[in-house]
């Protein structure tokens, strides 16, 4: 007998077709698509049922077999029972195939079939409006919640609307959902789930525009190859400025000790303030083109454009736009781009091509912004060998206090809401510029504010961060200079599938929902902040040995990598993509205990095909579930792939108690009063003892980007140990984090607390300061509120510091570069000792490059040092002489004599000029790179500020990505040691186990 979907039997004078005729009807697996129809029924109505079966699974999906469609000729399509889905989500998915929407049976039943039999006639006008209007994300989105609101509720969810274009339901099926969501949803009022429902779709509306909208941004912004083009363009341009200055018929030894004047540098200065405020304007123009249109942003923009232009002449203009072979065609400086919008925003009826034009010189916004931030960079840092020359110290010390007022009188403000917060600026002596307000009630800003209070600066990186799509940037005030970091875009679900997913995994997995939330987002935070305990669920599984053998191989006849969960974190993490809640305590719970082994199928690229779980049972191995993504059926090829693996499997091995010799001799002990078991004595015994206050380190949840709350922790809990050691390597870009990092995986409040227990107590509770799966009696002591958030601050620090052994082992180059720019005594120590203990590294004594090239070895470019071998300050390079990457350093080429520049000179760049001609001592090349040289300071001193420089292979900008910090730096200079370094500093050489 064969049973399809509803537990309805097929009747005997009825026939089953499938799309496969030769599997016999009792074979076919659950969920499979049949026509089903009278049994005398002749070979071309059978033929011709099997081809509508399979347009219409063609069309809609598999699902949509249970609608019970005509297909004609007395058949109606069904499913073989046990497939994922129900009747209303056939009957949905049927609706919107024109071919097949009237074949559903009266409208009244399809009514019913979809908001079950309370459905009302206003109801059903809402339902036909949503169809006519293709509103069928609302419609999907009212099916799903049908079990939870009425029908006079569900006619307001049908009246939402989603912005254009925009699908906050494009997956998953609604019966899925809806169950998801009335696990959460089902023990308020139908009031409070109304508007916790509606709220939600506008929650995602909400993500979704604002997604597209940065998609819609990036679109607006050429890539890294224009940055180095441009960033070649400006030096040349610079450089034929400097050389217009140099008398003529000089010899070379005469250009070597020549300087320019102190107006060269102040020009100069100028040129870059002029540049950063052009580039402030041009970043925010193409904001407003990206959201409104190209003529709406010229006409809004307009007073700033004219205040731009002015700044500008026209034959600094026209010289900064003269082609220059074999160079870009885009001007040196965006001024000139300024200019040419200016005067375009005062004509009216732009044509095409005009506005075309427009659009393509905005699209250089965000290249010249990041490209005038490095030029300010590199004007305002005391420790730039430019800033030496006595002359190119005084215009800055006289530049600091030009005044912007006519600046701020034409252009305005852009970010005012800085001003009542803006902090010291670069001048000591000069008070605060909300201070200097204060002090005088009677002045405006702009009549106070000057160059050194660096808002012009802080503007910059404003219009940066929203031409990305955020609303400002973050700043950092440090010793007189700002630090900007562009805040990355909150990777958020946005659909509403995994949305109930992820809250009916939360909720299941905390046992709790707020009392009353007033909205979507306070019920999302209050389950996000349950959740701290239930990740105690992080204790090991345990997995049989027969199955663990197969850990992260093939499953056999396909491509799919099998992966066994062993911590309920792999759960939450599956859960999270797949839309399902195999993150739930049943299943936890069994894989503890060792009668359940849960699974993941990943094909090739990493996706998850399908969730199984297969359980442990006396006469072998069963297979309990296998789901794909949002409890959809997975292929029936997979599944009996799965199911062929299983029966070669080894028996479970089962263990039985001793058996006694005499009974009757060993009789049972007298029954005694019955003892707690031990995981409760513990947790009531010691909790209070180890609830210790818990003070997220910002230096670890910055690796994500993230606040310092317990939630960003375990996301980092959550990381596996391949993409938490990205996150480490890729924050030592900033050398300053490697002992930020160091310091903050040092605290470690619930090992403090374990230690301060009496010796019998202290090793029985030991391992819950170590990352390894939990005994059984520890559990649930490490699932309490007070101490399930210590834990996982203990094991997050645990394994950054195994990342670090991880990138030492490999002798990985960015954690190389790191220590030689900003060495860390406790790092270098634990790496001494942990290299010594593994008896050397598996790689020759390296540089930072992971190459070892000796002194007299030839340079990677080909290129001699330009002193023979050595600085000119006897020291080493500090970075190695090879950039993180492994590529030449682009300033460390040979000078056109060979000669070692004279003690005291400047040193620009060590590049060569276009002509083979040496550059003039003392005259800055403004190649737009992080540091001229990496020296050290000539005088031996550090960086008042002691931080570092930021390594040219950070990205196309400083502020673009939240872990490139923008900002100044210095280093004290290293000496290489093989792949560990040794430090100079005032007191000579260190050696690093001080």
């Amino acid at each position: 007998m064969v049973t399809v979907s509803g537990g309805v039997a097929v009747g005997a004078r009825e026939c089953v077709l499938a799309l496969d005729p030769v599997t016999r009807a009792a074979d076919l697996s659950p969920g499979t698509p049949v026509a089903i129809g009278p049994a005398e029924a002749g070979p071309g109505a059978r033929k011709a049922a099997v081809a509508e079966l399979s347009a219409l699974v063609t069309a809609a999906g598999v699902v949509a077999a249970d609608a019970t469609a005509d297909l004609g000729g007395g058949f109606r399509s069904a499913r073989i029972a046990g497939g994922a889905g129900d009747r209303r989500d056939a009957v949905l998915a049927a609706l919107a195939v024109p071919r097949f929407a009237d074949r559903l049976g009266p409208p009244a039943a399809t009514l019913v079939a979809l908001f079950g039999p309370d459905a009302t006639k206003p109801l059903g006008a809402a339902t036909l409006e949503a169809i006519a209007d293709g509103r069928w994300p609302v419609l999907r989105f009212a099916v799903a919640v049908s079990d939870l609101l009425g029908p006079e509720q569900l006619v307001e969810v049908l009246a939402l609307r989603a912005p254009a274009g925009v699908d906050p339901f494009p997956d998953g099926l609604p019966s899925v959902a809806g169950d998801h969501l009335g696990r959460v949803l089902s023990s308020y009022s139908p009031r409070r789930r109304l508007t916790l429902i509606t709220g939600l779709w506008e929650h995602l509306c909400g993500l979704l525009r604002e997604r597209r909208r940065v998609e819609r941004l990036g679109k607006w912004q050429h890539g890294h190859e224009l940055t180095v083009k441009l960033r070649a363009r400006r030096a040349q341009h610079e450089d034929a400025i400097l050389e217009r200055l140099l008398p003529r018929r000089v010899t070379l030894i005469q250009a070597a000790l020549w300087h320019p004047s102190q107006s060269y540098w102040r020009e100069r200065f100028t040129r870059v303030l002029h540049d950063a405020m052009g580039a402030t304007v041009l970043a925010r123009v193409a904001t407003t083109a990206a959201d409104h249109g190209t003529g709406a942003a010229l006409v809004h923009h307009r007073h700033e454009l004219d205040a731009a232009a002015a700044l500008l002449s026209r034959r600094a203009a026209v010289d900064a736009a003269r082609l220059v072979p074999g160079l870009t065609g885009h001007p040196a400086r965006p001024g000139s781009y300024v200019r040419d919008l200016a005067e375009r925003a005062g004509q009216e009826d732009l044509s095409a091509k005009q506005l075309q034009t427009v659009d393509a010189r905005l699209r250089t916004a965000h290249t010249y912004a990041t490209l005038a931030w490095r030029a300010a960079e590199d004007m305002l840092c005391d420790g730039e060998d430019h800033l030496i020359n006595p002359d190119a110290q005084a215009a800055m010390d006289s530049f600091q206090s030009v005044s912007l007022t006519g600046w701020r009188t034409a252009a305005g403000y852009f970010s005012p809401h800085r001003m009542e917060t803006w902090p010291q600026p670069m001048s000591g002596d000069l008070p605060a510029l909300p201070d200097r307000l204060r002090a005088d009630p009677a002045a405006t800003p702009a009549s106070i504010e000057v160059v050194a209070d660096l808002f012009w600066l802080g503007e910059l990186a404003d219009a940066m961060a929203q031409l990305r799509g955020r609303p400002a940037a973050e700043l950092d005030h440090n010793h007189g200079w700002l630090s900007a970091v562009i805040p990355r875009i909150p990777q958020e679900l946005t659909t509403v599938a995994r949305t109930a997913a992820h809250a009916a995994q939360l909720a299941g997995l905390s046992g709790v929902v707020p009392a009353k939330p007033r909205g979507w987002g306070e019920l999302s935070a209050a389950l996000h902040a349950a959740q701290e305990a239930a990740e105690a669920l992080v204790a090991g599984f345990t997995v049989p040995p027969e199955v663990q053998a197969f850990d992260a191989t093939l499953l056999p006849g396909t491509t799919d990598r099998i992966e066994i969960a062993r911590t309920g974190s792999t759960l939450t993490g599956w859960a999270a993509y797949m839309g399902n809640c195999i993150a739930g305590s049943d299943y936890a719970d069994e894989a503890m205990a060792g009668r359940m082994v849960l699974l993941a199928l990943r094909a090739p690229d990493g996706e998850i095909r399908a969730n199984v779980s297969v359980q442990s049972t006396g006469k072998g191995w069963k297979l309990d579930e296998m789901k794909a993504r949002f409890n959809a059926d997975p292929a029936p090829d997979l599944v009996e792939h799965v199911r062929a693996w299983m029966r070669t499997l080894p028996p479970p091995r089962v263990t039985t108690p001793p058996v006694r010799d005499d009974p009757a001799t060993d009789p049972s002990p007298a029954r005694t009063a019955r003892r707690r078991p031990p995981a409760q004595r513990l947790a009531e015994q010691w909790a209070d003892r180890l609830t210790v206050p818990l003070r997220p380190e910002p230096a670890l949840t910055k690796l994500i980007a993230a606040d310092p709350t317990p939630a960003s922790l375990v996301a980092l809990r959550r990381l596996t140990p391949a993409a938490l050691t990205d996150h480490v390597r890729h924050a030592l870009h900033d050398p300053a984090q490697a002992a930020n990092l160091w310091t903050a995986t040092a605290h470690r409040p619930l090992t403090a607390a374990i230690n301060e227990l009496p010796d019998e107590v202290r090793a029985r509770l030991a391992p819950l300061s170590r990352d390894e799966p939990l005994p059984g009696a520890l559990r649930k002591l490490a699932r309490l509120p007070g101490v399930a958030p210590a834990r996982t601050a203990e094991l997050v620090a645990l394994r950054v510091r195994a990342a670090f052994a991880t990138l030492l082992r490999t002798d990985d180059p960015i954690l190389a570069a790191a220590m030689t720019a900003r060495p860390h005594n406790p790092l270098l120590r634990a790496a001494a000792l942990a290299v010594t203990s593994w008896g050397g590294l598996p790689t020759a004594a390296t540089g930072p490059s992971g190459t070892a090239r000796p002194d007299d070895a030839p340079r990677p470019d080909g290129g001699a040092r330009p002193d023979g071998g050595a600085r000119p300050d006897g020291g080493a390079r500090p970075d190695g002489g090879v950039q993180p990457d492994g590529g030449v350093q682009p300033y460390e080429t040979a000078r056109p004599d060979g000669a070692a520049r004279p003690n005291g000179a400047a040193q620009p760049r060590e590049t060569a000029r276009p002509d083979g001609a040496a550059w003039p001592e003392g005259a800055a090349q403004p190649h737009e790179s992080a540091r001229p040289d990496g020296a050290a300071r000539p005088d031996g001193a550090a960086r008042s500020d002691g931080a570092n420089e930021p390594s040219e292979t950070a990205g196309p900008d400083w502020v673009t990505e939240s872990s490139d910090v923008v900002g100044p730096d210095g280093a004290a200079q290293p000496f290489p040691v093989g792949g560990l370094h040794q430090v100079g500093g005032p007191g000579g050489v260190r050696d690093s186990n001080e």
